[in-house]
């Protein structure tokens, strides 16, 4: 018996095998770098109150300031995933949009989905929930199916709009630890903030309360934060050029530096901020802090772990 055509085929088939094990095993290597792309999401990408130094940006009521977003930011000191996009290919001289808007929910990722798809890109970011969990309630809390659905249709539009499209979804970031590094021990600048500009109370209502409501209220809404994640993960996996950070994000562990507060945000001779006193060592007069927004050095961070989940590294 002649076995050489059955080798032959053999030798076929085991290179075909290791042919798609290796593009399997790669696929961030067979993407090319962008040459254009979007942010949408909320307040973290907008980098709202990391700003110090007013030269930056832009000074009046607006506290954006997304030359320090995590995503399409500017300023060297967070090297965001588009300065990393640039420095991984220079010569294709991308560029960034920046279409997120703070204070947005699900509800309104749509229409910042149809900006970006105006704008060619050939990969987005998003970073949505973080306003739809952090309501002045639980109950009003957007219920999780209803995001999910918010979260496709935005998705959908981009890849309708260019099949080839890169998104990358990011999870929810896990914002029980606010309450935990500003409460272990108390800090009474976090927590005279938190009551008077009402922060995200469906968490930090009454957070040096013991009672078990409130310990009870605190575990539904990190059960909200972990829902929403699983919303997005599924919604993601129904699209082909769509990647999950997998948690990433979630996951990640921050610092009371890696928040907005007293030592690292600017000082905003402006009602309400020149009426709030401030209390410890190194307090900016005035500080815009709000004990709740990633500080610069947090926008670093997520950029970094945002990065580690991409489709380059």
């Amino acid at each position: 018996m002649n076995i050489f055509p059955r080798l032959r085929r053999l030798a076929a088939a085991v290179t075909m095998l290791f042919a798609v094990l290796a593009l399997s095993a790669a696929p961030a290597s067979a993407v090319k770098p962008p040459k254009v792309m979007a942010a949408l999401g909320d307040s973290i990408t907008r980098a709202f109150n990391t700003e110090i130094n007013p030269p930056i940006c832009p000074t009046g009521p607006s506290l954006d300031c997304p030359a320090n977003s995590w995503s399409t930011g500017t300023n060297p000191a967070v090297n965001s995933q588009l300065q990393r996009i640039q420095a991984r290919n220079p010569h294709r001289h991308a560029v960034g949009f920046n279409d997120a808007v703070s204070g947005a929910r699900a509800e309104g990722l749509d229409a910042q989905a149809l900006i970006a798809a105006s704008q060619n890109p050939d990969y987005v970011t998003i970073e949505i929930g973080g306003n739809d969990a952090c309501q002045p309630t639980l109950a009003a809390q957007t219920p999780t199916a209803t995001f999910r659905s918010q979260v496709k249709a935005a998705v959908t539009d981009l890849v309708n709009a260019d099949p080839k499209v890169y998104v990358e979804m990011l999870s929810v970031p896990d914002i029980n630890q606010l309450h935990t590094i500003f409460t272990s021990p108390p800090d009474p600048n976090a927590l005279l903030r938190w009551e008077l500009f009402g922060v995200c109370q469906a968490l930090l209502a009454e957070p040096l309360s013991t009672a078990e409501a409130d310990v009870q209220r605190r575990a539904a809404f990190r059960d909200q934060v972990i829902a929403y994640n699983g919303a997005l993960a599924e919604v993601c996996a129904e699209f082909k050029r769509c990647r999950y950070d997998n948690n990433a994000v979630f996951n990640s562990k921050f610092t009371t530096a890696d928040v907005a507060n007293v030592t690292n945000t600017g000082g905003l001779n402006e009602f309400p901020f020149n009426v709030i006193p401030v209390f410890g060592e190194g307090a900016i007069p005035y500080s815009t802090a709000d004990y709740f927004h990633p500080s610069l050095q947090g926008q670093a961070l997520l950029a970094e772990g945002s990065w580690n989940a991409t489709f380059w590294k």
